[in-house]
């Protein structure tokens, strides 16, 4: 600011050559940062994909899938595809790029170039003495890298502004799809009704769940069972709070409305084990005791594996319950896939919920632990309801009721050995096929 006063006093024509040379680089770094913004816009999807190209390719998860179907090819002929059209968004962004930096940086030049003829010119006008030129010429450069920094700090915001824009809108979009809840605290129900409850998923006609009124009671079993898409899960997300009704409907706790109550109250008191459960890359301690509060002992975590029948696994660990569960962590261990789904039954257990649900809960255990956990669950219903969803037809036998559910309706209720007695039952005929395999 006092160079610039400096500068004015000397003449008011340096102040404004030496702002003349500065704006062309302003300009240019707006334009530029909206080009650079335009070539991140439209690569994004592309450099999106070439990421998870990575994953797939390096990850020990597929290793043998890639490596016995030769995979590997086509995977990195994708990937190469998406680093070429990333490249070339990149390259077509460069030269208008490099085109608008060169044209700010000579106008630039060319008005501080301007600026020294000014007061050369001056000074052999006589208009100017050679003391006042010297203190004009260091005014200047005070002031020119000031305003540099001004245009360079003020372009880097306007860059981070174009995506902060982004952000707020992608933030106001989530904001307007929110299901609003209210603040009610709910219990542990004894009993959950739904009345006409439905829903139909954001940006679809059809409703993935047509209008169902239904029970469940405190001590009951209740065995899921449809085809793919029939709606279970769905039903599941409605049951646990995860998801509120559709206009029209409801779904209730005891007295409760879960569309007025507040959400974690609700999750505080379920337990889930969802078909793709977390393998989290936690002790075994942390991934049985995973959203509880601190101060619970080993014994209550050992009780849990025990459950599950996990205790051996465990205890032949390294470190038993402090093992870091995550072999692309130097030092961790890997589960089978039937023992993270031990593990996940153990979380849910753990948990001594009032609502446990459990989604395929046993898809890649043997029948030893297939029974177990079964065998836990009946054991532990008295206390609970109990929701499973499982294509493994026999394993209904243990339920109270059976809901069998096809394209978003209840078509089938009652207990397992009525339904599949029944002329025309679904559940029949679902379990006569899997008795033919």
């Amino acid at each position: 600011m006092s160079a610039a006063t400096v500068l004015t006093s000397l003449h008011p024509l340096l102040l404004g050559v030496l702002l003349l040379s500065v704006i062309p680089r302003g300009m240019g770094g707006v334009i530029a940062a909206r080009i650079d913004y335009r070539v991140h816009d439209r690569t994004i999807s592309a450099r999106t994909v070439r990421g998870m190209m990575r994953w797939w390719l390096t990850t020990a998860e597929l290793a043998d899938e890639l490596r016995a179907n030769t995979m590997r090819g086509y995977l990195h002929y994708c990937y190469r595809a998406m680093c070429d059209r990333v490249e070339g968004r990149e390259l077509e962004g460069a030269r208008p790029y490099l085109l608008v930096t060169l044209l700010a940086a000579s106008l630039g030049g060319l008005f501080t170039l301007g600026m020294w003829v000014s007061l050369a010119a001056l000074v052999l006008a006589g208009a100017m003495t050679t003391a006042l030129a010297g203190s004009a010429i260091i005014a200047s450069q005070t002031a020119g890298r000031a305003l540099n920094s001004i245009v360079r700090y003020g372009a880097v915001m306007f860059h981070h502004g174009l995506y902060l824009s982004d952000y707020y809108e992608f933030i106001a979009e989530v904001r307007s799809m929110t299901t609003t809840r209210g603040s009610t605290q709910a219990g542990a129900p004894r009993q959950i009704r739904l009345e006409a409850a439905t829903y139909t998923y954001p940006g679809k006609d059809a409703p993935a769940l047509h209008p169902i009124s239904l029970t469940l009671n405190r001590g009951e079993v209740i065995a899921l069972v449809g085809e793919n898409g029939a709606g279970k899960a769905t039903l599941i997300r409605l049951l646990t709070g995860l998801t509120t009704a559709s206009e029209g409907g409801a779904v209730f706790w005891d007295d409760t409305d879960l569309a007025t109550a507040d959400a974690e109250s609700v999750w505080r008191h379920v337990g889930l084990v969802p078909q793709k459960n977390g393998h989290w890359p936690l002790a075994a301690r942390e991934n049985i005791t995973l959203g509880q509060p601190r101060g619970h002992s080993d014994e209550q975590v050992w009780d849990a594996a025990e459950r599950v029948g996990m205790t051996d696994v465990l205890r032949g660990l390294p470190d038993q319950l402090s093992t870091l569960l995550a072999r692309s962590v130097w030092g961790g261990h890997e589960l089978s896939g039937g023992q993270w789904q031990r593990l996940a039954c153990a979380r849910a257990m753990y948990r001594e919920p009032a609502v446990l649900v459990l989604d395929e809960p046993t898809s890649e255990m043997d029948a030893r632990g297939e029974h177990q956990i079964f065998r836990e669950l009946r054991a532990m219903a008295p206390d609970r309801i109990t929701v499973v969803v499982t294509h493994r037809l026999d394993n209904v036998r243990m339920a109270d009721r059976v809901l069998v559910l096809d394209h978003g309706r209840i078509r089938e209720e009652g207990s397992f050995d009525e339904l599949v007695a029944a002329d025309g039952s679904l559940l029949g005929e679902l379990y006569e096929l899997s008795q033919d395999r």
